[in-house]
Order: structure tokens, then C-alpha cells, then sequence
């Protein structure tokens, strides 16, 4: 039997590629290659990535890409959908793409990242003014025809009385994998970042691909909802399509992944079957070198602050309820945090907890329909944002989303002197030694000129953690601060987060869903159930 392939091809002057079909016979003894790099090279800017790569996707496997921060996990995915110029080699793809698609079109790529087109360039807080908002963006909305397939509404076309039926019947089937169901009809800002996590699948489930590729699927998920989401990943497995997950921790693999492909640097450093590639201690452990040489030294030597007197009361929320429509996200939440006070903030998705910290740091404009008090004064009286955040820090998994594509690092770091999304004056000389300080301590003054997004997501993170400290915060927010992080980075910001709580320079509220992620220090514990 035959089997179609597309071939696109270079030369290292640039030129551009050359694109044909071709037919071919696999070979009897292998199943046949779905997709292969063959000695082929990419070109990022003024550079060469994963140069002289080899690398065969047969049809029967299933495989995930391991790497840390910043070893080019995610910039290999976007090579493989044709995103970055073929300069050498050959990439084929050996699979036969639907009709009117070019192959690229069928590869499929959810990533937490491309969450930045969702935000449309709003500030911040205009997260949960728009939750009033009658316009807001619902989920049926942003999973409708038009949305997913980037229709114009008003084309009329014959190919679309095709097309929409086949799209329509692939969107119920992941809805009702998902259970995306029942949120159908909310506003899309208003989801959890679990409940949102589904929604970007179902999105990507529902266009007509061949590959799909999942970058960091397991990151925002509470443990009952990452058992689940194996189970749609092995169903999704045994069907025709093909998985390719990006990774950074090797035990979220699910067991039908059958190989690993790991990298290093933007190169390919080892690739084979899946039991062979993570009894490597380089591949069970990755870390990229370039990034992390010096992540052990300095850890445990906190920044001096002045906290805030012993015992005083931070926080105090009494009787706290948030309600949008017919659904209530909180309801009756009664919490004291006291000055020196370490907190995780634990509770499945989907229970409230970032709902409840944006009424700490005042994003939520109900934050005036209820009694909330920090730092002892109650929320309410007319205070500015800005006044509100002037003591506190703070790390989100989507902060990093409202920072224009073109910012720097250094400015990303600036920025928090400011409580500001970008830098809109100039620091004092001593307020740029500060941000250089918290640069060279997470190992990042490299990056200092570097915009934020060229960055990997997981160093992004880092950057965002030194912005939250920059000032020394009285009040230390991390809602899932080690989401996309490698274990090294990982064991270094715990550490480092640890070494400020031993100290007491803050007072610190915890988020995660991930118990190896909470520093040792953290000793109270206040858990939100999920809503009914």
C-alpha cells in the first residue's frame, strides 16, 4: 500500500523551499513514518536551531518531548508546523491531510501560551470588570465555526456547507470528552485555569488534524483533573490521531506514550523508546546548562525586608462572597493571615482561589460588596489599585500575558517597582542596582536586554518572581508560581521562596496543586472546596 508524503526542502542560502508530493513504499519490515526530519536545520533570527536533526515519527507511536527551560521544547513544535524557516534537509510529513489543507494546517498545537491572543491587549484588572460585562466572550462563542477556523462570518462559500457539519460533530465529541458542557454559556474570563485548560482542548480537538501537539498539559491541573485527562489522553491515543506532548516533568508521561525525544540547547540530544531514553539520568533529570550552572549557589539567602509588626493582621476576610449571575464562587469565606504567617492556599479547580486573591489585591469589584480588610485597612474607601498593591507582590500563571510582546526582562523586573504592566519612567540609580541584584541572583542578567517572550515560559516565570520581589514585599502572592518550571528551576525558586519564609521577610500566600512544590516552611494550610 502506498502512502502520501509532503516535502519541503532548502538550501542553506536561504532560498525558498521546494514543495512536492511524492508516493513511496515503506518498507515491510517498520511500520511507516508519519512524520521525519532528515539532517534538516532551522533558522531563528540570525541563528541555526537543531541543526543537522534526524529524527523518524513512525505511525504506531506515540511521543513526548522532554527538555528544560529553555532548551527549545516548544521552538522544535513550531519547526514542525513549518513556523521557522527549513534552511537544510528535508521535513517530511508523511501523512495524507484532509482535502484543501496543506499538511501544516493539520497539525494542531494547545499551549498555555498562545492564551495571550484571548487577553485582546486589556490591562489586568479588566479581567473581572469584564465579568460584569454583557459582551464578554462565552465559551460557546469562542469554540463556535467562525472562531476556531478563523471564518469570516459574513463569507459565503459552497466549501463551508461541508466543512461546518464535519467541524460541529468533531466539537460535541470533545465537548462531551471534556465535559465542557456544562460552562458552555459563561463568559470565557470567568473559568478556572483548570476549566480553561479543557476548554483550549476541546478547541484544538475540534480542527481537522492528523498530529496534535500538547505543550505542558498537565500544568494548572488538580490531581483528580490530571487522572482524568489521562484518561482522555489514552482514548484519544487508540484512535488514528497522533500525540506529541511537550514536557518538563517526566512522570505526567501517560503510559501510552511509547518514545521520548529529548533536547538541550536547540538540539535533539537522545531519542529512542521511552523505557531506554528515561533510565538516562540527562534525560529523567533534564537540565539546560546554559541557564541553570549556578541555580544551587545562593538559594537560602533571603533579601532583607522589614516585615510587618508580629502578629498584626494582613489579611482578614469576613464572610467573603463572590457570585456572577447563578453561579457563587465563593461563599462565606472567613480568613485571618497574620504578619510573618506562611499559607498554602489549596483547593481543585475551579474552587475559588484566584477568585479569593483578587480580592486580596483588590481586581475584583466586589471586593466593595464585601468585608475585607488588608493590611488594617478595609477595602473600599476609595483607594486606588495602586495604592493597594504598593505592599504586596505577586506571581500569576497569566500575569505574564499582559505584557506587550516588545518589553525587556529588565523592564518586566522594573515594572514591579511600579506595580505596572511595562515601564512607563525611567528608575533611579538605585532602583536599577535593585533590579540588576534580582537578576544576577536568578541567574538572568544575560537575559536583562532580552524581550520577555523570547524567553521560555518557565524562565518567563523566574522573571515574574523577581518582579514580585524587587520591592520586598510585605505580602508575597504566588498563585502557581512553578507552572512550567524544570526540576531545577523548580528545586531553586522553592528554595529560594523557603529561605524568605525562614527569614521573615514577608508574609506568604502559596497557591499550587502540586504538594513536591510547597517550601518546607509553609506550616499552615487553608483549602477551598469546590463550588456546587
Amino acid at each position: 500500500m502506498r502512502s502520501l508524503f509532503y516535502l519541503e526542502t532548502a538550501a542553506a542560502s536561504d532560498s525558498m523551499p521546494r514543495t512536492s508530493f511524492c508516493m513511496t513504499l515503506p518498507k515491510p519490515h517498520h511500520p511507516p513514518p508519519f512524520l521525519s526530519l532528515l539532517d534538516a536545520s532551522f533558522r531563528l533570527g540570525d541563528r541555526l536551531v537543531f541543526e543537522h536533526s534526524t529524527w523518524i515519527f513512525r505511525r504506531s507511536e506515540h511521543w513526548a518531548i522532554l527538555g528544560a527551560n529553555g532548551s527549545g521544547k516548544s521552538l522544535l513544535a513550531e519547526a514542525l508546523r513549518g513556523r521557522l524557516p527549513l534552511v537544510g534537509g528535508e521535513l517530511l510529513y508523511q501523512f495524507r491531510p484532509l482535502p484543501g489543507l496543506a499538511p501544516e494546517e493539520a497539525i494542531s498545537h494547545v499551549s498555555f501560551e498562545h492564551r495571550k491572543a484571548e487577553n485582546l491587549d486589556a490591562v489586568v484588572q479588566s479581567r473581572w470588570n469584564s465579568l460584569d460585562d454583557e459582551n464578554a466572550l462565552r465559551v460557546r462563542d469562542f469554540l463556535s465555526y467562525e472562531r476556531v477556523m478563523e471564518v469570516n462570518p459574513f463569507e459565503v462559500s459552497a466549501q463551508h456547507l461541508h466543512a461546518r457539519p464535519r467541524f460541529e460533530s468533531r466539537m460535541r465529541r470533545a465537548v462531551a470528552l471534556l465535559r465542557v458542557g456544562p460552562f458552555l454559556d459563561r463568559r470565557l474570563i470567568s473559568l478556572s485555569n483548570g476549566e480553561r485548560q479543557r476548554v483550549q482542548l476541546a478547541r484544538g480537538l475540534s480542527r481537522p488534524m492528523r498530529l496534535l501537539i500538547l505543550d505542558e498539559a498537565f500544568a494548572r491541573l488538580d490531581a483528580g483533573t490530571r487522572a482524568r485527562f489521562h484518561v482522555v489522553l489514552e482514548r484519544l491515543m487508540e484512535t488514528p490521531l497522533r500525540i506529541l506532548l511537550i514536557a518538563t516533568r517526566p512522570e505526567d508521561l501517560p503510559r501510552q506514550v511509547t518514545h521520548v525525544l529529548c533536547v538541550a540547547e536547540c538540539r535533539i540530544v537522545a531519542a529512542g523508546s521511552r523505557a531506554d531514553i528515561l533510565s538516562l539520568p540527562h534525560c529523567r533529570r533534564p537540565v539546560c546548562l546554559s541557564k541553570t550552572a549556578g541555580l544551587r549557589k545562593g538559594m537560602d539567602r533571603p533579601a532583607r525586608s522589614t516585615p510587618a509588626r508580629a502578629g498584626a493582621e494582613v489579611v482578614r476576610l469576613r464572610n467573603a462572597t463572590v457570585r456572577y449571575g447563578d453561579i457563587t464562587v465563593l461563599h462565606d469565606v472567613n480568613w485571618i493571615v497574620r504578619a510573618g504567617e506562611s499559607w498554602a492556599l489549596l483547593g481543585p479547580n475551579g474552587s475559588g482561589k484566584t477568585t479569593l486573591l483578587s480580592l486580596i489585591i483588590g481586581d475584583n469589584p466586589q471586593v466593595y460588596a464585601n468585608d475585607i480588610t488588608v493590611f488594617g485597612q478595609p477595602r473600599g474607601r476609595g483607594e486606588s489599585v495602586w495604592e493597594i498593591r504598593r505592599p504586596i507582590g505577586w506571581v500569576s500563571p497569566e500575569l505574564h500575558l499582559h505584557f506587550t510582546d516588545s518589553v525587556t526582562c529588565f523592564e518586566v523586573v522594573a515594572s514591579g517597582l511600579y506595580d505596572a504592566i511595562g515601564l512607563f519612567e525611567r528608575p533611579s540609580s538605585r532602583q536599577r542596582a535593585a533590579v540588576r541584584r534580582w537578576l544576577v541572583r536568578f541567574h538572568l542578567l544575560e537575559c536583562a536586554s532580552e524581550p520577555l517572550f523570547a524567553l521560555s515560559a518557565g524562565l518567563q516565570r523566574m522573571v515574574l518572581l523577581a518582579r514580585a520581589l524587587v520591592k520586598c514585599p510585605r505580602l508575597l502572592i504566588l498563585d502557581e508560581p512553578c507552572q512550567g518550571l524544570d526540576s531545577a528551576h523548580r528545586r531553586f525558586f522553592v528554595n529560594t521562596v523557603d529561605g524568605l519564609i525562614r527569614s521573615r521577610a514577608t508574609t506568604v500566600i502559596y497557591v499550587t496543586h502540586r504538594p513536591d512544590e510547597i517550601p518546607p516552611s509553609i506550616n499552615r494550610v487553608f483549602r477551598l472546596n469546590p463550588r456546587q
